[in-house]
């Protein structure tokens, strides 16, 4: 065995692992011009700073505004600086005689509360397999826009489940397709100002996706499909409903500059959804004894440009709508001493996003960036209570400003 150590062009994202890290090992035997086993150990440091400036999310390290309490009134500002999103990765790739590859990924990050360890990916992939955990497939995971915030845009997709995925081409190989067997998200329908008085219950069906995507030089095109059984517990009874979704995605880069982009709609995906994963409410309880799919709608689109060979900015817009029509009960959660239950109400809840950075790569694989950061949350409730009919509207803004570097070796 023998160790190489490399040095290859300038780091360009916190979430890429383009180049071999500087440990990186290799056998003396090859297939073809290859090494027959390479294996290397690398760390994407990154430090975090964030000066919130107001909005009330100074206890929130990612700049996620469905998480801006619009019934508050924390506007204290705050800095607070951390390095837990620093990511370990140790790579493996094996060519068997006949020219096959096999590669088998783990990586953590220190994102698992107050800087435990945390595992982010752990798969081996073949040539038309990919089994463990790494990016859901409904997502897009060539797409990521070069920021320092680290939530991303509110419709975003990129959670990272176990899964069973398939993937092969056309006849025509610039058109690749994957099929995956997701392990499912338990719904625990119960967002912080809404609670629709439903339990959760035990997942027992896989979620079922279904991508095409078209791949050029100057980037891709992809669109992508899911379908899942949800259950549910309701009066002390178990059931299920369906939900279903649709994203369109892309990258154009013709050169240095860049273009990104992702559309996604369904009933019942909210889960997937980057500014409600975890606490989402994908169904709810709707008038006339039936049970629906929380519809929901997003998408957000990034640009990044190069002033020169050091010198680039980045600019995000992104929003997300979910709503729930016709809703037979659910409690809204104030800040006063009575919650208020409405019956056949109608939940609107809409966010925006807009971020603009400029970055700086000081040093191979080194890069040091300034972002603004600004959010929107708008919920609307209308609806009935004790038989009188009433209202909430209420709106609140946040602004954060995020700075660190990113150093990969």
């Amino acid at each position: 065995m023998r160790c190489k150590i490399t040095l290859f062009c300038i780091l360009m994202s916190a979430m890429a692992w383009a180049q071999d890290p500087f440990l990186t090992v290799t056998s003396k035997d090859s297939v073809g011009e290859k090494p027959r086993f390479k294996s290397s150990l690398g760390v994407n440091m990154k430090l975090n700073g964030y000066l919130d400036l107001y909005g009330g999310l100074n206890d929130s390290e990612t700049f996620n505004v469905g998480r801006i309490n619009v019934f508050g009134t924390n506007d204290d500002k705050s800095l607070k600086v951390d390095l837990y999103q620093t990511q370990l990765q140790l790579k493996t790739t094996y060519i068997q005689k006949d020219g096959r590859v096999i590669q088998a990924v783990v990586e953590s990050d220190f994102w698992g509360g107050n800087g435990h360890m945390r595992l982010r990916k752990a798969y081996v992939e073949t040539t038309h397999w990919q089994i463990g955990q790494t990016w859901n497939n409904f997502g897009d995971e060539a797409l990521w826009p070069n920021i320092m915030e680290w939530e991303g845009p509110p419709s975003g997709i990129w959670l990272r489940t176990p899964h069973i995925k398939y993937m092969n081409t056309f006849a025509d190989t610039s058109w690749i397709y994957e099929a995956s067997l997701e392990a499912p998200i338990n719904t625990n329908f119960a967002y912080e100002e809404l609670q629709p008085l439903v339990d959760e219950a035990d997942q027992v069906f896989p979620d079922i996706t279904f991508a095409i995507k078209h791949k050029q030089d100057w980037g891709h095109l992809r669109m992508s499909s899911i379908f899942r059984s949800v259950r549910y517990k309701l009066n002390d009874e178990v059931d299920s409903f369906v939900g279903y979704g649709l994203t369109f995605s892309g990258m154009y880069k013709p050169n240095k500059n860049s273009f990104q982009f992702q559309i996604v709609g369904g009933k019942g995906i909210s889960a997937y959804l980057t500014t409600v994963a975890g606490s989402g409410y994908d169904g709810y309880p709707s008038s006339g004894g039936d049970f629906d799919a929380t519809p929901a709608f997003g998408g957000w689109a990034s640009y990044e440009y190069f002033f020169t060979d050091k010198w680039h900015a980045n600019a995000v817009l992104g929003f997300t709508r979910f709503n729930l029509d016709d809703s037979e009960r659910f409690i809204v959660n104030e800040t006063t001493d009575i919650d208020e239950v409405y019956l056949e109400g109608d939940f609107v809840h809409q966010h925006y996003y807009g971020i603009f950075n400029v970055m700086y790569d000081a040093y191979e694989r080194m890069t040091v960036g300034l972002e603004l950061d600004y959010g929107v949350k708008d919920l609307d409730i209308s609806g009935a209570v004790n038989t009188v009919d009433g209202s909430i509207s209420k709106s609140c803004d946040a602004m954060r400003i995020s700075f660190g570097f990113m150093y990969y070796f």
